[in-house]
């Protein structure tokens, strides 16, 4: 009891006037859920991710507020003339907080830890991004992906040897999914490392209290090119209540606060001491169909789903300024954006012909899952879920909504558990193979590491996106993905919501925080508190 109530206090007390009493620099930043695992090669949403990049180290990294590569553990890189090999020179003086070296023997056991079924290391874990990435595991005679090989030329350059040119491949290894562990921590305890793993990245972490905060504190040996943090620890929160976290924010008990919903946010704008941010609209709220479950196997059916939600409605009564119909799978402006492609309108008499069509001129009844906490792309799914429930309803699709802690829900859907589900994306490397592989192609539908919550399998969009990733040709990739743009809106697997910034809120007192469109923090470039 008094280990709890001494641990109470000092989260109270956290961020409310460590500067002023001469101690360390201190960020205590809220969000609304908890990581759900701190590993990132088998951690698949933000809230883990996030955490995640502040502890470990890419090869290559984005620059902040960008997604143009900039050097992280790789000082350097290179590609042979046909594209096979990629060639990388690691800074010499790289380790990990456990003091052993961030070399090039380093990258090759992580890599080979996930490319390999049968490395000793790869455990009994799902690398659900890796595949999703780069198309399969190495040592997989049906589907072997991307990488052949991965070679330690010396402690301090690394070469990859590929099965086949990609486009993707550079920005692929600057997702934090492929950050950099020690091999040290990983072998010892691969399930301690999902609760504290050991990085060369600018913080490490100190703690982790599920469910109440994680803290993060300043990794004196980091080396990397952003340079080392001024802000010497960092308390992440979990507020699961909104208005609770708003408030702490106007008192000054946090500093941060992220995901802020739209209303939330004009509110807090207006005040003085606060500012709101915008991170750029680089994510997807969709809704996904599951084409194993009648009656979605029927395209009628999907788009009759699609004619019958009101998303401009959704749009001017959920969302905030700059939100953008889902017209197309990718955000605006990204390469292979298709202007001919547009979201169905809203008309409830012709969703209700093609129902009749399909053989159900009285609707039917199903159900929708969705995630109980807010996400960056969805800052209210319950009021999300209840608008799109009563847009079906009025076309004679009667659904029950069913809702659940974020952690089940991903399990649920990964394993096709559900008839529809209400779910999103961030863009993590500014591609749109980022948005279609992963979610979309047959490759991601496999039951129990499933990011193609659709199930939808089509061998044309499959050949589209095998093409688009072998190509380093912006002009024919293009191409490619205005094709996969408008394959998609006609087979409809899932209906693409809207694309929407991420408002977060700061004290003014905080400087240096670079809203960038993979949603990282870089605590690392912060300076003031409170």
């Amino acid at each position: 009891m008094r280990r709890a109530l001494a641990l109470a206090l000092v989260l109270l007390c956290a961020g409310c006037g460590d500067l002023d009493s001469g101690g360390p620099p201190q960020l205590v930043m809220a969000r609304v859920k908890d990581a759900v695992n701190l590993d990132p090669s088998h951690a698949t949403e933000g809230l883990s991710l996030n955490v995640a990049a502040e502890v470990m180290e890419t090869l290559v990294q984005f620059k902040p507020g960008t997604f143009a590569v900039m050097p992280a553990l790789a000082t350097s890189w290179r590609t042979s003339a046909d594209g096979l090999r990629w060639t990388f020179d690691l800074r010499p003086d790289a380790r990990f907080s456990d003091g052993t070296r961030a070399d090039a023997a380093a990258v090759k056991f992580n890599f080979d830890r996930w490319r390999l079924q049968h490395d000793p290391a790869h455990g009994p874990f799902t690398y659900a991004t890796f595949l999703s990435m780069f198309g399969g595991y190495s040592d997989d005679p049906k589907a072997p992906g991307t990488i052949r090989d991965v070679i330690v030329d010396s402690p301090t350059r690394v070469t990859f040897v590929l099965f086949n040119p990609s486009g993707t491949f550079l920005r692929d290894v600057a997702m934090g999914s492929f950050a950099i562990g020690s091999p040290t921590a990983i072998a010892r305890d691969p399930r301690a490392f999902e609760q504290k793993p050991i990085g060369s990245g600018p913080y490490r972490i100190r703690e982790w209290v599920r469910d109440d905060h994680i803290t993060l504190d300043a990794n004196p040996g980091y080396s990397g090119p952003l340079g080392k943090p001024t802000i010497a620890t960092v308390v992440l929160r979990d507020i699961p209540d909104q208005a609770t976290s708003v408030l702490s924010l106007e008192k000054g008990e946090i500093d941060m606060l992220t995901d802020v919903r739209a209303d939330d946010a004009t509110l807090l704008a207006a005040q003085p001491a606060i500012r709101v941010v915008r991170q750029p609209a680089n994510n997807l709220a969709y809704v996904a169909m599951n084409v194993e479950k009648k009656p979605f196997d029927n395209v009628l059916v999907r788009r009759a789903v699609a004619y019958a939600i009101d998303i401009p409605a959704i749009l001017s009564a959920l969302y905030g300024p700059g939100t953008s119909p889902g017209d197309n799978w990718t955000p605006p402006g990204m390469l292979g954006e298709n202007p001919a492609v547009h979201i169905y309108p809203h008309d409830v008499a012709m969703a209700k012909k093609l129902l009749a069509e399909a053989g159900f001129p009285h609707g039917f009844a199903t159900s929708l899952y969705l995630p109980t906490s807010p996400r960056p792309y969805m800052p209210d799914p319950l009021r999300l879920a209840e608008a799109i429930q009563a847009d079906l309803k009025a076309a004679g699709i009667e659904v029950t909504l069913e809702p659940y802690e974020f952690g089940v829900f991903l399990s649920k859907v990964e394993n096709g558990e559900h008839a529809m589900c209400l779910i999103g994306w961030s863009g993590d490397n500014g591609d749109p193979d980022d948005f279609y592989y992963p979610l979309l192609d047959q490759d991601a539908a496999v039951k129990g590491s499933a990011q193609n919550y659709a199930f939808w399998r089509d061998p044309a969009f499959h050949k589209l996106m095998l093409a688009g990733q072998r190509s380093s040709n912006d002009a024919v990739r293009r191409a490619i993905y205005q094709q996969a743009a408008q394959l998609v809106h006609d087979q409809v697997p899932a209906v693409s919501l809207l694309h929407t910034p991420v408002p977060l809120a700061l004290r003014r007192s905080i400087a240096g925080f670079v809203p960038s469109p993979d949603t990282s923090y870089h605590f690392e470039l912060i300076t003031g508190g409170t």
